[in-house]
């Protein structure tokens, strides 16, 4: 692996597919993901872990699993995010 690439892109994930809500009514369990630098490539998944309150407008909290490339296993983030505007964004309480 070469020191001087990170592990994984760090600008930014989407949803492979839109539009994607992220509220508790109509979150998905499993949501394929594409970077914002090449958003037609599939690099990974958000996998759906909570909400960020009891309401139907509450949004889903997603934990994101990365590949940088499809023959090194994925790695997944530190962070939570929430799907806000059509980014996944790092969740803060």
């Amino acid at each position: 692996m070469d020191a001087s690439r990170p592990a994984h892109p760090t600008s930014g994930y989407l949803p492979a597919r839109v539009p994607m809500t992220g509220t508790v009514g109509h979150s998905s369990r499993k949501v394929l993901i594409a970077t914002l630098e090449t958003p037609d490539r599939i690099c990974g998944q958000a996998l759906r872990v909570g909400y960020t309150g009891p309401l139907q407008t509450d949004l889903a909290i997603y934990r994101l699993k990365v590949r940088s490339t499809p023959d090194l296993p994925a790695i997944t983030l530190i962070d939570f995010f929430v799907l806000e505007q059509g980014i996944f964004r790092a969740y803060e309480r």
